[in-house]
């Protein structure tokens, strides 16, 4: 597990990081990559996603990313649909995105 959630971080931005690319990477199957989750009581795509929320959410407060684009910004941290990220965002942290940055700008 050690292996795989180092290697979920180095990835996160890649949006191609899926299930299966995490198992191959570590020559395991889906279905064990799965267990070995479960076992540890965890979910390898609320890993994802909640890692991919934390480094958003940093670039959103950021002096640059207060001024960039919230699609851009959901990119690079590996999401391929901004409404998507917008919606993940408001769930975790109870704001949409936009309040986040305007919120850390002032």
């Amino acid at each position: 597990m050690t292996r795989v959630r180092a290697h979920v971080a180095r990835h996160l931005t890649d949006p191609a990081l899926t299930p299966a690319a995490v198992a191959r990477a570590h020559g395991v199957s889906v279905r064990h990559l799965y267990k070995a989750f479960a076992a540890a009581g965890a979910s390898l795509e609320q890993e994802v996603i909640a890692g991919r929320l934390e480094a958003a959410r940093s670039r959103l407060a950021s002096p640059a990313g207060r001024h960039r684009p919230i699609a851009a910004t959901a990119r690079a941290c590996g999401f391929a649909d901004a409404s998507h990220f917008a919606r993940r965002f408001r769930a975790a942290y109870g704001m949409s995105p936009r309040e986040w940055q305007r919120a850390a700008a002032g």
